[in-house]
C-alpha cells in the first residue's frame, strides 16, 4: 500500500540494527523496518520480499557498504539505498555517489532518526510517483498503439518515440525516425498549419487539435498534440476516409442543387416552345404544329432522365458527335424569329451529347434574352469552338461573376443558365472564357476540346 514503507536495514551490529528500526517505527507508523546482520543475505531478501527502501551501514566485516551498493545496482538499479554509518567522510560520500546512493545520513545522536526518517519517506514517495508516472506513460502509450498513428517528440523538436502505425503510414520505420528532428524528416510540414500548431503547442503549453492534409503521402490526418514534460505526445488519426465521404456528400448535394435549379431553368425552354406550338395550332388547327410540341416534350423527357442519372453520381458516356449537328438540334428548342443561327464550320468531337446540347440550348437562350441578339455565330478555333452573337456583350469587369449561380442581369430570371453552362464544361475538363466579338457582342470560347 502506498501509505506503507518496507525497509530493510543492514548493520553488522544487531543492537544498532533493533535501535535503528524500533525509532524509525515510532517515529511514523507508515515505516515496517526488516533488519540484515550479513550483507551477503541482502539479495536474496529484495527478491524475497517488495522492499521500498535499503538502508546499510559502510563498515562491515563480511563487505561495505559501499560493495553492497554496488551489487544491489546491478539488480535494482532505482530502488532507494541510504548510506547510514557513522565513518564521515568526503571520500566515503565521493565514493557513495559514484556508485549511486540515494542519500547520505551520519549517524549521531538520537536527532538523526528524524533525518533519516525524512530521506526514507523523501527517497520512497519520489520513486513511487516516477513510477506511477511510468506506468501512466506505459499505459498511454499501449492505448495509442491500439488506436492509431503516434509519436513523441523532445524539446528539440527530435522524435524519440514512433509507433507502428505512424510508420505504416508514412512509410518510415522507427530505425529511420527516431533521434531526427521533426522538420527534417518532414520538411514540407514546415509550410502547413502543423508547424504553426505544433509551435504554439511547446511554447504555450497548451492542447491544440487540427485537421491538416499531407500532400507529399496523399493524406488527410486529425493530429492531437499534448505538451508534457520537455516536448509533445502527438496523436494522428488517418480521417482520408471520412474526409472522401463528406466531400462525396458535398458533390452529391451540390448535384442536387444544380438538379433543382436546372430543372427550373432547363426545363422551361422546351416547355415556352411546347406550349407556344400547342396555342398555334389550337389557333390555326394546323396539326404540323403539334410535331413541335411532341419534340418538346421529348427534350424535356431526355433532359429529365438525364437530370436523374447524374442525381444517382452515375457516369454519362462520351460518344462521338457532330458539333454542328448538336448546334442544329439545341437551336430547334429556341423560339425566337428575329434571331438567325450561323454555323460557319464542323468539326466530331468526343462529349455528352445530352450535355453538350445543354450547354447550347442555355448560350442560345442567353444571346436572346440578355443579349437581343439578332444573330448567334458557332465556329471552330485550334484546340476548341465558339459561340458569339451580335449583342451588347458582357463587361470585362463581370466575365467571371456572369459564372456564379444565380446571377442574373434580368430580375426575372433565375440567373442559372451560364452557371450550367461552365458546369457542363467542367464536367468535361474544357475551358470556357469570354471575350468579345467582332460585332461587340458576347463570344464564349470553349477550349481543350478532344477532337
Amino acid at each position: 500500500m502506498d501509505d506503507q514503507i518496507l525497509v530493510l536495514h543492514i548493520d553488522d551490529d544487531e543492537q544498532t540494527s533493533e535501535l535503528t528500526a524500533e525509532f524509525l517505527e515510532r517515529i511514523s507508523d507508515s515505516f515496517n523496518v526488516r533488519t540484515e546482520t550479513n550483507p551477503r543475505e541482502v539479495l536474496g531478501q529484495l527478491s524475497a520480499e517488495p522492499i521500498d527502501c535499503v538502508i546499510s551501514d559502510y563498515q562491515m566485516p563480511e563487505m561495505d557498504g559501499i560493495k553492497l551498493l554496488s551489487a544491489v545496482r546491478e539488480e535494482y538499479p532505482n530502488l532507494p539505498f541510504i548510506l547510514f554509518t557513522g565513518k564521515g567522510s568526503e571520500e566515503v560520500a565521493s565514493e557513495a555517489i559514484d556508485a549511486g546512493v540515494t542519500s547520505y545520513v551520519q549517524k549521531g545522536g538520537t536527532e538523526v532518526y528524524d533525518q533519516l526518517a525524512n530521506s526514507i519517506q523523501n527517497a520512497v514517495s519520489r520513486r513511487r510517483s516516477e513510477r506511477r508516472a511510468r506506468i501512466a506513460q506505459d499505459r498511454l502509450l499501449a492505448l495509442y498503439e491500439q488506436t492509431d498513428g503516434f509519436y513523441i517528440l523532445n524539446s528539440e523538436w527530435r522524435i524519440i518515440y514512433w509507433n507502428q502505425t505512424i510508420a505504416n503510414r508514412t512509410g518510415l520505420s522507427a530505425d529511420d525516425a527516431l533521434n531526427e528532428t521533426f522538420w527534417d524528416v518532414f520538411p514540407d510540414a514546415t509550410e502547413t498549419e502543423t508547424y504553426d500548431c505544433f509551435q504554439n503547442a511547446m511554447a504555450a503549453g497548451d492542447p491544440t487539435e487540427f485537421e491538416t492534409y499531407y500532400e507529399p503521402l496523399g493524406y488527410w490526418a486529425e493530429v492531437r498534440a499534448y505538451p508534457v514534460e520537455d516536448g509533445l505526445f502527438v496523436h494522428s488519426r488517418d480521417i482520408t476516409q471520412n474526409r472522401e465521404r463528406e466531400q462525396e456528400m458535398e458533390r452529391r448535394n451540390h448535384i442536387l442543387e444544380s438538379f433543382a435549379n436546372t430543372v427550373s431553368h432547363d426545363l422551361r425552354n422546351p416547355l415556352n416552345v411546347a406550349e407556344g406550338k400547342l396555342q398555334l395550332a389550337q389557333e390555326t388547327g394546323d396539326f404540323e404544329h403539334l410535331d413541335e410540341v411532341a419534340k418538346a416534350h421529348n427534350r424535356m423527357r431526355n433532359l429529365i432522365d438525364e437530370l436523374l442519372r447524374l442525381a444517382r453520381g452515375e457516369e454519362l458516356a462520351l460518344t462521338v458527335v457532330s458539333i454542328g449537328e448538336i448546334a442544329e438540334q439545341a437551336w430547334e428548342t429556341v423560339s425566337s424569329e428575329s434571331t438567325e443561327l450561323i454555323v460557319d464550320a464542323d468539326a466530331e468531337i468526343r462529349a455528352h451529347e445530352s450535355q453538350l446540347q445543354r450547354l447550347f440550348e442555355n448560350l442560345f437562350w442567353n444571346a436572346i434574352d440578355h443579349g437581343n441578339a439578332s444573330t448567334i455565330r458557332v465556329g471552330l478555333l485550334d484546340d476548341g469552338a465558339f459561340i458569339e452573337d451580335d449583342g451588347p456583350g458582357i463587361p470585362p469587369t463581370e466575365r467571371k461573376t456572369v459564372f456564379e449561380s444565380g446571377y442574373s442581369t434580368d430580375e426575372g430570371s433565375p440567373g442559372y443558365g451560364l452557371s450550367i453552362v461552365k458546369g457542363i464544361a467542367e464536367n468535361h475538363n474544357w475551358e470556357i472564357k469570354i471575350t468579345e466579338s467582332d460585332e461587340g457582342g458576347a463570344r464564349f470560347e470553349l477550349t481543350g476540346i478532344d477532337r
